[in-house]
């Protein structure tokens, strides 16, 4: 008998680890968890006011009618926003039947495929490590488990793509072919929401102009990738606005131009409340730096820096990428809290890949990042449970209307149908779940209303009562919302409260 040992047996540990190694199980690991945080109550109802039930009834009317490019919403032409999202849930829907998770189910994709491309980009300047770290740092990011991959919101494919195109530019610098798919993504973002989709050209344009290691890209090829997208974005703009009469005033005037010049939201917020955002989503990663401490000493500082000048390419590209997306936070002038969100993602391969660097410089930064995690370990659960808290203290605010809506659905089962009145401003989810249609009036439009049924007319309309008027043109009173409201406080084992605060600042909404 040979006392050699036997090669195959030898070689079969090794060629596992190799086959490991190929199937990149660090990428696997970090979506399972992307999953585990982004899918819990997914499918829970209601679609939340205003945006998830507005655009899950635009997509439901453009399913009902098969009208995907003249959408409407409560039976009126909706002309606020670009229709990718639109098209993905009417497919989402037509695929998988409607439902809350149909409706969601695009924006939990998108959420994946951007930590995917995120890990890619990271992986490509730096290595597999600082890919992984790169792509956990967004799940601790609210505004980026509330609107890039949980809810039903337009930031998801904006997000994504906006990712893709950028990964795409700095691919560019070693093969120009990748310059059509940054158009193509650069133009399915300004298909997602509009102005904030030119955001990887602009950051394209610079780059060529300004960054060592672009200039190989070239005026032809910043032309191949605005072909691309204007290949891509363009055809739909122009159907608009040949065949929607109102396009420009709605679409150009006051949900982009009015955006970036007044405050929109009613409150007037000054230029530092976007800063102030900025710094509550990010300042739980201050254990990040913990590795750069050891450069005080000139072995791991100089170890750094040569690590450094190998990801000058990619790392400056991220930072005139986050320059820009905070100019353009900053720009508009409705300072909604999520308006930061594309600036979280330079923000997060730039966290994760100078991390990955510091700690693998030399020992003494691998300790300090080891305390890091640690510390990270034991911050960021509490954070995700507040995360957790805010996003179903949405759903609560909203279930006051589902309950109407459902009130509203049983009464016109009883009178034959009908159309339904709501004194007070729009409710998307009344719309939504009552699958009617609803005018919103002034109350003094419906005092005139004689009530019949429930042995209470002739009754005044009071503020935020429904009223329901049937085929024949006698009015019911289906309910009253601040009496849904009180009733939501008496029934549930959790009232609804203020909203839960982010790491001790402002309220998640």
């Amino acid at each position: 008998m040979s006392s050699y040992p036997d090669r195959n047996a030898v070689g079969a540990p090794a060629g596992l680890i190799r086959l490991l190694s190929r199937l990149r199980i660090e990428l696997a690991a970090v979506l399972i968890l992307a999953l585990a945080l982004l899918g819990p109550g997914i499918a829970a109802p209601p679609l939340i006011d205003w945006d998830e039930a507005t655009y899950a009834q635009v997509s439901h009317e453009a399913v009902d009618s098969h009208h995907y490019l003249d959408l409407t919403w409560n039976g009126q032409p909706y002309l606020k926003k670009p229709p990718l999202l639109f098209w993905m849930v009417s497919a989402s829907f037509r695929a998988f039947g409607e439902s809350e998770l149909s409706a969601r189910l695009p924006s939990l994709l998108m959420g994946l495929g951007t930590l995917a491309v995120i890990y890619l980009s990271a992986c490509q300047a730096a290595g597999r490590t600082a890919g992984a770290c790169a792509a956990l740092v967004p799940l601790t990011f609210y505004f980026f488990i509330a609107r890039a991959g949980r809810e039903c919101a337009t930031d998801a494919p904006l997000v994504f793509f906006s990712t893709l195109a950028i990964y795409s530019v700095l691919r560019a610098r070693l093969s120009r072919v990748w310059l059509a798919l940054a158009g193509v993504a650069t133009g399915l973002a300004i298909l997602a929401k509009g102005l904030a989709g030119f955001i990887p050209l602009i950051v394209a344009i610079v780059a060529t102009i300004a960054l060592p290691g672009f200039s190989s890209i070239g005026a032809g090829g910043v032309l191949v990738m605005v072909v691309s997208a204007l290949i891509v974005s363009a055809p739909w703009y122009v159907d608009q606005a040949l065949s929607a009469p109102g396009f420009f005033s709605v679409f150009f005037g006051r949900e982009t131009l009015l955006r970036v010049v007044t405050h929109l939201e009613g409150e007037v917020h000054p230029a530092s409340a976007t800063l102030r955002t900025l710094a509550i989503e990010i300042r739980h990663l201050w254990p990040l730096m913990l590795p750069a401490l050891a450069l005080s000493m000139p072995r791991p500082r100089r170890a750094l820096t040569l690590r450094i000048r190998k990801l000058s390419p990619a790392l400056s590209l991220w930072c005139l990428w986050l320059i820009v997306a905070l100019a353009a936070a900053f720009a508009v002038q409705t300072r909604l809290g999520w308006y930061i969100l594309p600036a979280l993602i330079p923000l997060a391969l730039l966290a994760g890949t100078l991390f990955a660097a510091a700690a693998t410089a030399h020992r003494s930064a691998l300790a300090l990042a080891i305390v890091a995690s640690v510390m990270l370990m034991i911050t960021v659960p509490p954070r995700l449970r507040v995360i957790s808290d805010a996003l179903e203290h949405e759903r609560a605010r909203s279930r006051p209307s589902l309950g109407l809506a459902l009130k509203a659905s049983h009464t016109a089962d009883a009178y034959g149908g009908g159309e339904l009145f709501f004194a007070g401003v729009a409710l998307p989810t009344l719309v939504y779940y009552s699958r009617m249609r609803c005018q919103f009036v002034d109350v003094a439009q419906l005092a005139h209303v004689e009530l019949v049924g429930s042995g209470v007319a002739p009754e005044q309309v009071r503020y935020h009562d429904l009223i329901l008027i049937d085929p024949v043109g006698q009015a019911h009173p289906v309910g009253n919302l601040d009496r849904e409201w009180e009733a939501q406080v008496v029934r549930s084992p959790a009232p609804i409260t203020p909203a839960p605060r982010l790491s001790g600042g402002e309220p998640a909404r």
